[in-house]
């Protein structure tokens, strides 16, 4: 006899599949079974007949697994292919696990869809183990929130492949009921299931055809066909922050302005771009030039220095562009804030800008290649430049939130247009939570070699993302761990000043952890390394599996 609960779980995985959703997570658990046993045999070698292919990817820990799916999420964007990454768990402190994650996909605009096991109403309320108020958890950092009756007998089929229809819609930008912000981010579906919830053996049907109502149905960020070009001013300057994208060096080309690109904004590249911006900022030369800005145009959303947002702050002209899944939160004094980059501001009025004739953007390159620098031959930049040194044009890198990104920053080179590696980062939040497992999921989802760049906090914050169990897919992924012993990264803050055992303890956290035991009780390949040269020889190798290279800086 056919199971409802059963039936409902085939019906909404076929759908989510039929919607672009290729990538699922999933977390043992009871209450979750019918979903459970929908895509083990949707994500099995030889799926049954009629039942969809999915990747499946099963992980213990619902932290780690949500940030995994966040991962996968990010890394089937940066191939091309922006889609929705579902994951599931079963009720109770499970659910809350996925709150880190579903905050910085918020913040990020990442588009994933939470699918969290409940009890049946008249389970609610009443003591029932593992039960507690699932619906809402996640506030208003969901874009839609939904809780569905458990399935029953005499059921018509469509329940659950509306439920996915529009869950994808909005997951991936549509509005969501009167918002209309139309950025990417998380959707929570919480699926009451009722016993039995064991599997049925039943037939996979394809899933019923639904219509989204078009208030859903529209994804992405509105394009901006037209606005007004930018001010012909010389002493223009463009900051591109995180996701920027190519867009904002052409912007800076067009115009002949400096470009003082992040790491993650995709767009540190080209004959505008200022490679030693921060060292730069920091010198009297960059200070005067600095003062005679006369117009600023942010692209993407900068993250990582003061000095930046300094120059945002006081800045006599601003522009705003592309700001991502914030753009509500651009900086208040902006003149003009738009969801995307319009042609207009790539070319000028008067032609294309020849960057030779730009005055002003010769004193910023003169002036930045003028500073000296200080860089010790064993330390965070060293390791970092090492690092970026052995990637290849193209590859997939993500950086730790803390001080490896920072290092990047301060020592990344402007590459020629179309040699530059992809470099991603959880920027939303900035946490340095679930680091590791975000790697491991661009790994799966891009198919590629990818390596990591990190401290050795943000390491054991989540290395359980190292966990991948003996029949799930392994990825190829290489983790470079800054090891200097704690969090370093507070001793360039204010909190420095405090006294030295007080600053130990409940900042720098000094952690004494033994990595490459926690890397051998997870089937890690680890390698320790203690000056440039060996760091160098290690990351020439060829990437074959999960590897972490610890460069010990103590």
């Amino acid at each position: 006899m056919k199971n409802p609960s059963a039936v409902f779980a085939r019906e909404l995985v076929a759908s989510l599949a039929a919607r672009g959703v290729r990538d699922f997570v999933l977390c043992p658990g009871s209450r979750s079974g019918p979903l459970a046993h929908a895509l083990a045999e949707a994500g099995a070698d030889n799926p049954p007949l009629g039942a969809p292919r999915v990747d499946l990817h099963v992980r213990i820990d619902e932290r780690s697994a949500a940030f995994l799916a966040l991962g996968l999420a990010r890394g089937r964007a940066a191939a091309g292919h922006p889609s929705p990454v579902a994951i599931v768990t079963t009720s109770g402190t499970a659910v809350g696990n996925l709150l880190p994650a579903v905050m910085e996909a918020h913040h990020a605009g990442i588009p994933l869809i939470l699918l969290t096991a409940d009890r049946p109403g008249e389970l609610r309320g009443v003591g029932a183990n593992q039960t507690t108020d699932q619906a809402g958890i996640f506030g208003t950092f969901v874009r839609r929130s939904a809780t569905t009756a458990a399935p029953a007998e005499g059921d018509e089929p469509g329940r659950a492949a509306r439920l996915a229809a529009e869950a994808v819609a909005v997951a991936m930008g549509g509005p969501a009921r009167d918002d209309v912000t139309g950025t990417p981010g998380a959707v929570h579906l919480d699926l009451e299931f009722r016993d039995p919830l064991g599997a049925d053996n039943g037939v996979w049907n394809d899933p019923p055809h639904v219509d989204v109502h078009p208030s859903t149905a529209s994804h992405g960020i509105p394009v901006v066909e037209r606005a007004e070009p930018l001010p012909e001013v010389e002493r223009g300057i463009v900051i591109a922050g995180d996701g920027a994208g190519d867009v904002a060096r052409q912007v800076a080309e067009a115009h002949g302005w400096p470009l003082l690109a992040e790491p993650t904004s995709g767009a540190r590249a080209g004959d505008a771009g200022i490679g030693a911006y921060l060292d730069l900022l920091a010198s009297p030369a960059g200070k005067d030039l600095a003062d005679r800005i006369h117009q600023v145009v942010v692209i993407g959303r900068p993250t990582l220095s003061r000095p930046i947002q300094a120059l945002i702050a006081r800045a006599p002209a601003l522009m705003v562009a592309a700001h991502g899944a914030r753009w509500r939160e651009a900086p208040r004094h902006a003149d003009r804030v738009l969801h995307a980059v319009p042609d207009s501001w790539t070319s000028r009025d008067d032609g294309r800008m020849e960057l030779g004739d730009s005055t002003w953007l010769r004193e910023w390159r003169q002036a930045a290649d003028a500073v000296e620098t200080e860089e010790r031959p064993w330390g965070r930049r060293a390791v970092a430049r090492k690092f970026l040194d052995a990637l290849a044009p193209g590859d997939v890198a993500v950086l730790g939130s803390s001080g490896s990104i920072r290092a990047v920053d301060r020592i990344g080179p402007v590459w020629e247009v179309g040699s530059a590696p992809v470099l991603l980062a959880n920027r939303g939040l900035a946490g340095i939570d679930g680091t590791v497992a975000t790697a491991v999921g661009v790994a799966l989802a891009t198919g590629r070699p990818t390596h990591a760049l990190m401290g050795d906090v943000t390491f054991l914050h989540d290395v359980g993302g190292l966990l991948v169990g003996p029949r799930e897919r392994r990825p190829r992924v290489r983790i470079v761990v800054v090891n200097d012993g704690g969090g370093t990264i507070f001793g360039g803050l204010e909190h420095a000043s405090a006294p030295r055992d007080n600053v130990e303890r409940v900042f720098t956290t000094p952690h004494g952890a033994d990595l490459a035991s926690l890397c051998a009780g997870y089937g890690v390949t680890h390698t320790a390394v203690k000056n440039a040269d060996a760091l160098a020889k290690a990351l020439a190798q060829p990437l074959v599996g999960m590897e972490v290279v610890e460069a010990r800086l103590t």
